[in-house]
């Protein structure tokens, strides 16, 4: 699980730093961390990732298992499911798949990050 403000280092990093691929600067804009345009408010970024940490921290998750969550504020919303387990260099890691629904789009944006857990607990993105 993603503890304190770790996450907070993935969204300055995929907003500033320059991506390696095409893809990954797809999804980073995607998210909502583009400087020209902010489609997702902090609330919704902390429902996001709270619903990351909840399947990532899972004792025993299957293939399937999905996080909701929804902010009538800003009528963003979006689901986080586990895609598939698996291990990397000896690490635990799940492929995720999110959709999330933007009220000025007419069908969830669906975006896929690979998280795996280090040997200190924490889990990070692998890509």
């Amino acid at each position: 699980m993603m503890r304190g403000r770790s996450w907070v280092w993935l969204v300055v990093a995929l907003a500033v730093v320059p991506a390696a691929s095409e893809r990954a600067l797809a999804q980073a804009g995607a998210f909502g961390w583009s400087p020209d345009e902010a489609r997702l408010t902090n609330e919704d970024n902390r429902l996001l990732w709270q619903s990351t940490d909840a399947l990532n921290a899972m004792a025993s998750p299957a293939a399937g298992e999905t996080r909701s969550w929804s902010n009538p504020a800003s009528g963003t919303s979006g689901k986080v499911t586990l895609v598939r387990l698996f291990e990397s260099n000896g690490m635990p890691c799940h492929a995720l798949h999110y959709a999330i629904s933007f009220p000025t789009q007419p069908v969830p944006q669906g975006y896929d990050f690979t998280w795996c857990r280090a040997a200190n607990g924490q889990w990070k993105v692998a890509s």
